[in-house]
């Protein structure tokens, strides 16, 4: 199989500082072997890193609701990874992105950590050849004032209007696991985060809370976040 040059997408608006989508697109920049180009969908452009291009939002929305902006017609052309900020890059992972750039299903991406109202698709992460959703870009800008506070965001809205998925973490099940849900435990109502995890896992998700900068005491994140 021949793996296509590929955008590297992430959207920063609202609450993140400019320093993820920077710690974000540099280490993924270091690790791969792969032909990348580098995007960011956000509102403040001039403070993104050299390496990475401003896309300014087709549509401004609201928080998790900018992600929809991925599905425009105006995207770049060819394939499209995107990843939230808030993933923490430990390994090279080439081989899966090539898995999902060559999937038949029209979408690839991680299933949900705890399948969050019944949704098995995740949007944390996804791979998709650009255009191939307008459709859902289309519908979000019909119904964007009937949505904006629908329970589960983006992803459980975006589910079902999907023809086709692929869950890369079937075949892969090391390649991203989430920090609270999948590698930390609850102990007497209280979750405890590991100091060490397997070195089997290449991305750790940092979803809610707490974030990357708040977890330089953990090694994996440390040596993969704040020294980059």
């Amino acid at each position: 199989m021949i793996a296509r040059m590929i955008n590297i997408v992430s959207v920063c608006t609202d609450a993140y500082p400019m320093i993820y989508p920077h710690k974000l697109h540099c280490q993924f920049d270091n690790l791969t072997k792969l032909d990348v180009s580098h995007w960011c969908i956000t509102d403040r452009p001039t403070e993104l890193s050299k390496l990475v291009k401003p896309i300014i939002p087709f549509k401004k929305s609201k928080g998790w609701w900018n992600k929809l902006n991925l599905y425009s017609p105006k995207m770049p052309k060819g394939h499209i990874l995107y990843m939230d900020l808030d993933i923490v890059i430990l390994k090279n992972f080439d081989e899966e992105i090539i898995e999902m750039m060559n999937a038949t299903e029209s979408m690839s991406c991680v299933s949900d950590a705890i399948g969050w109202m019944g949704e098995k698709f995740s949007s944390s992460m996804m791979c998709f050849e650009s255009g191939a959703h307008e459709h859902i870009y289309s519908n979000f800008i019909e119904n964007e004032e009937k949505i904006n506070d629908l329970k589960g965001g983006d992803q459980v809205w975006t589910g079902p209007q999907l023809q086709s998925v692929s869950f890369i973490d079937d075949k892969f099940p090391n390649l991203k696991k989430n920090l609270k849900f999948h590698l930390s435990e609850l102990r007497d109502g209280k979750v405890e985060i590991p100091l060490k995890i397997s070195d089997k896992v290449k991305l750790v998700d940092c979803g809610g809370r707490p974030k990357p900068h708040q977890l330089e005491i953990l090694p994996y994140i440390k040596n993969n976040w704040h020294l980059i």
